[in-house]
């Protein structure tokens, strides 16, 4: 860690929001840093003085009640926006490569699909641990809850009887984005990792590589390293969902949460065992 990512991070630290690896580096940063160990005292000691300066007052009922309201979880929606995104990761996957630009050099991938392609290639090597591992959705969800500056509820896949998941959860963490957090989540098809990263819509604007609109939607797809990295925003959040260009055919569709009769189509695309 830096002393530029030191400076960053200190208010998150200070006020006990920094968490695993971010931690970890943080503090073992100030251990060997005399500068960076001096600034941190000297900010603990004014927020110290401040929340003891400071009144507390309690919030009246009415507050609450409208706080609550502004909390309490939202169902959750379009849920077959994953099946359509990561059905353009496997659609879009040869045109990707085909459509190659003229002489001019490609623009830059975008920040936010930077960060989703080398988070996913960091977990794929087993650099980047998670800080909770769980296949069930609700239980991600509620991790994120309070974690991340924005609210995130992860759909599940239904399916029918004597039927399997088509991919397997295994779990979620924080990555660091535009000094705050993003809600890293980890997915895997047979042997085959599936990233999604989430943001807040204001954090992160989907731009740059081929544009494709659904309705009042448009996907940006993008080859980033070598992975299909897909962003797309909706409903005040902003997705990215990255995999390997070796995934084949519809297998690549990870986070299918559409209807029975979508994921039928699904399983009719060439590639997919069984078809």
């Amino acid at each position: 860690m830096t002393c530029d990512a030191f400076r960053s991070l200190a208010s998150a630290y200070v006020d006990g929001e920094l968490t695993g690896d971010d931690r970890s580096a943080f503090e073992a940063h100030v251990r060997g840093c005399e500068a960076c160990r001096l600034r941190l005292t000297e900010e603990q000691a004014v927020v110290a003085a401040l929340a003891g300066a400071v009144p507390l007052y309690e919030a009246s009922s009415a507050l609450r009640q409208r706080v609550d309201a502004l909390l309490k979880p939202r169902p959750a929606r379009r849920p077959w926006l994953f099946a359509l995104a990561a059905t353009l990761l496997v659609a879009t996957a040869t045109s990707l490569a085909v459509r190659r630009p003229g002489p001019a050099a490609a623009p830059p991938a975008s920040r936010f699909a930077a960060l989703a392609a080398d988070t996913h290639l960091r977990y794929a090597r087993g650099q980047l641990p998670l800080e909770i591992a769980s296949d069930r959705p609700e239980a991600i969800s509620r991790w994120f809850g309070g974690r991340v500056p924005f609210q995130l509820q992860l759909p599940d896949y239904p399916v029918g009887p004597g039927r399997e998941k088509p991919y397997r959860l295994e779990g979620g963490r924080l990555v660091s984005f535009r000094d705050d957090y993003a809600a890293y989540v980890a997915y895997r098809m047979g042997e085959q990792p599936i990233s999604l990263l989430v943001t807040s819509a204001s954090a992160a604007t989907p731009a740059g590589g081929s544009t494709v609109t659904s309705g009042a939607l448009t996907f940006h797809l993008e080859s980033v390293a070598g992975l299909k990295v897909i962003t797309w925003s909706d409903n005040g959040l902003t997705y990215a969902l990255a995999s390997d260009v070796a995934v084949e055919g519809a297998r690549s569709c990870v986070v299918c949460h559409g209807s029975e009769e979508e994921r039928r189509k699904l399983e009719r695309f060439p590639g997919r065992p069984g078809a």
